[in-house]
């Protein structure tokens, strides 16, 4: 039997053979301070978060702020996007470049970047989810009610007017179009309603780029500026058969919430059935694009 005396030289000897404050060696599994776990599920252990990682955005969820900062607006300069999503420059052209590669951003003319038309065919799969054709459809259906002719639903795509949505008129003889076909901005009545709005520079781009497809085109900086004025004035657009010498047609703007031209609403049809018409028919096609404008948050 070991002494007290023996076990008190023993417990010494241990103390001592301790290097001097060095820790003692934790227990295995314990969390240091600020890291994060990355074993979902457990007490007192914070999951990975879907956006963040170590503090910091994802490279997904960066490509998506980038997209859209882009994507809410018409247009943006690489300073403008660099200050609204706080990154560096040399990461968001690297993210910026991944996005015009993959087709969903496209750089201007002037330098600046936009969202492109892929984006628009993956939000057809919202329209034909009822997202916004609930909104569209249903006034097109009573433009075509009230006038017999083929309504139209378009937005605006570098000088072109593309068709998103329409209803086809009731009359045996009526004006061809098709959803995703495209007609010149400054000779159709949805073009003229999409283009007046927009900047100066932009309007005058498209007029000298214009041809004249029928006697009735306005081609030219002057003429087209002037067309762009004479339809804000009236807050609609009229094609006098400028596309396609038989067809008239009569247009008006859509707002989004910040007051700018998003889309617009129009329609079209044989000139001996516009032409007599153009006062009340512009009436409804200005009540329609309104409505419309009230519905995606536009003030009055």
């Amino acid at each position: 039997m070991r002494s007290a005396a023996a076990t008190r030289r023993s417990a010494s000897a241990k103390a001592s053979a301790r290097a001097p404050g060095r820790p003692k060696r934790e227990h295995r599994g314990a969390k240091h301070e600020g890291s994060v776990s990355t074993t979902p599920g457990r007490p007192g252990r914070e999951p990975p978060s879907t956006e963040h990682a170590g503090g910091a955005l994802s490279s997904v969820a960066k490509a998506l702020l980038v997209l859209e900062c882009i994507g809410l607006s018409k247009r943006r300069t690489l300073t403008e996007i660099a200050s609204e999503v706080t990154l560096p420059k040399s990461t968001l052209l690297r993210l910026i470049q991944t996005l015009i590669a993959r087709g969903f951003v496209r750089r201007t003319a002037h330098g600046e970047y936009a969202v492109s038309l892929k984006l628009w065919q993956i939000g057809c799969n919202a329209l034909d989810s009822e997202a916004i054709r609930d909104e569209v459809i249903p006034l097109l259906n009573d433009l075509v009610g009230a006038t017999g002719e083929t309504a139209h639903y378009a937005a605006y795509e570098e000088g072109f007017s593309v068709y998103i949505e329409k209803v086809d008129g009731l009359h045996p003889i009526r004006s061809y179009t098709a959803v995703g076909g495209r007609s010149p901005a400054y000779a159709t009545a949805t073009g003229k309603a999409l283009l007046a709005w927009r900047d100066e520079r932009e309007i005058a781009k498209v007029g000298r780029s214009a041809r004249r497809w029928t006697d009735a085109t306005k081609a030219g900086a002057d003429e087209v500026l002037r067309e762009a004025e004479q339809t804000r004035r009236n807050g609609y657009a009229l094609n006098r058969g400028e596309w396609r010498a038989s067809v008239w047609g009569i247009g008006a703007p859509v707002f989004d919430r910040h007051a700018k031209v998003i889309a617009a609403v129009g329609i079209s049809g044989p000139r001996e059935r516009i032409e007599p018409n153009v006062r009340p028919y512009a009436k409804l096609v200005v009540a329609a694009a309104k409505a419309l404008s009230r519905r995606m948050g536009s003030p009055d």
